[in-house]
């Protein structure tokens, strides 16, 4: 081989080095991007979940609020039918009845 064609072939074997570093960096880029937008699907997918969650969570304590509530109020209405019964008691004993057999 001649000077020139060792040459000429150095040349071609170095542009196309360049297009394969070239291709490279692009390749990276876009591999880069695609990371990202997974990233961010990634990121709006645990948001969501954390959304859910915390709504969950709030619905729960709802739910057991409501239970402490429902069983304070049977308590209260239990005291309070307890006193409207003794005092049906005391009005039939004043009016001279005889009290009243009670269920419950």
């Amino acid at each position: 081989m001649s000077d020139d064609s060792i040459l000429t072939a150095l040349a071609r074997l170095e542009s196309r080095l360049v297009r394969l570093e070239d291709g490279q960096t692009a390749l990276r880029v876009d591999v880069m991007a695609r990371m990202d937008r997974l990233e961010n699907k990634l990121t709006e997918i645990r948001d969501d979940i954390a959304v859910n969650f915390g709504a969950t969570d709030t619905v729960k304590r709802a739910n057991d609020n409501t239970r402490e509530e429902l069983r304070s109020l049977g308590e209260t209405v239990s005291a309070m039918y307890r006193v409207v019964r003794r005092l049906d008691d005391r009005v039939r004993h004043l009016e001279g009845d005889a009290p009243a057999a009670h269920a419950g």
